[in-house]
């Protein structure tokens, strides 16, 4: 039942970040452009809170989700989401858990994801884009709004986590 829960927060998560709460800018608004990457930001924090083989998981799950339903290269999502989720909870292993980690956790993990998702674009689209433009019109203000939305979720989905994590641990003993 816990899981379930889980996974349902992740797919309200899922929903908000591709439907409610899209920020783009209009013609007399910000010239840059804030992307909710609020399932990444669940599923580095279940690695956080977790491990990293369940953080893996949903990433791979989420990834291949967002890849199906919003691109039209398969697996890219996929892959930056369960690298995301898969070093978060490597971090967990080097360090002691603290909010001050995970923010600069989040913080690593967000810039990498956003970095590697233009490399990739720009591997695979004829479209150039300049690196100066894409850092301070659409990555750094993604890291901001995705940090500022991890300070909010930070404690509800620990609690989650750690009651999924303890029964993940009763069925192991």
């Amino acid at each position: 039942m816990a899981r379930l829960i889980l996974v349902l927060t992740l797919l309200v998560l899922f929903l908000l970040e591709g439907t409610v709460l899209q920020l783009l800018p209009g013609h007399s608004g910000p010239t840059w452009e804030a992307v909710p990457r609020f399932v990444l930001v669940g599923v580095v924090l279940i690695g956080l809170f977790c491990n990293r083989r369940e953080a893996l998981i949903y990433g791979m799950v989420f990834g291949f989700l967002h890849d199906v339903l919003y691109h039209e290269i398969i697996g890219i999502y996929t892959l930056t989401t369960m690298v995301a989720g898969y070093f978060a909870g490597l971090v967990l292993l080097l360090f002691h858990h603290s909010i001050a980690v995970a923010l600069v956790t989040l913080t690593v993990v967000l810039f990498g994801h956003e970095w590697l998702l233009y490399s990739l674009f720009r591997l695979f689209s004829p479209i150039e884009l300049d690196v100066q433009w894409m850092l301070r019109q659409q990555i750094i203000p993604t890291v901001a709004l995705n940090l500022l939305f991890a300070l909010l979720i930070y404690y509800p989905l620990g609690k989650i986590v750690s009651v999924v994590k303890a029964k993940l641990e009763t069925k192991l003993d």
